[in-house]
């Protein structure tokens, strides 16, 4: 696969191979483009998919006992920060 101008293509055939959209650029649509609400966008990007995964007991939400992931956004919905299980693996870049 080969990533030119943001589209993802089989270098056998040039083939679209899929998307290169990123979870965080697709919460910021859907809040800024498409109106949905930040609580609503947190729930599809995260509760939802643990819930159908199975995995909601461990999951989707910051509750205790479940793992500390977490995405730190600015308040124009750009990345800062990511945190797996506790421990940043990206940033956080507070400025």
């Amino acid at each position: 696969m080969e990533v030119a101008d943001g589209v993802a293509r089989l270098v056998e055939d040039g083939t679209i191979a899929g998307s290169t959209l990123t979870l965080d650029r697709a919460f910021k649509r859907a809040v800024t483009v498409d109106g949905l609400s930040v609580e609503d966008a947190v729930t599809a990007l995260s509760a939802n998919p643990a819930r159908l995964l199975g995995m909601a007991d461990t999951i989707g939400s910051l509750e205790p006992g479940k793992f500390a992931d977490l995405v730190l956004l600015d308040s124009a919905y750009d990345l800062k920060g990511v945190m797996r299980r506790g421990e940043w693996v990206i940033g956080p870049q507070l400025h």
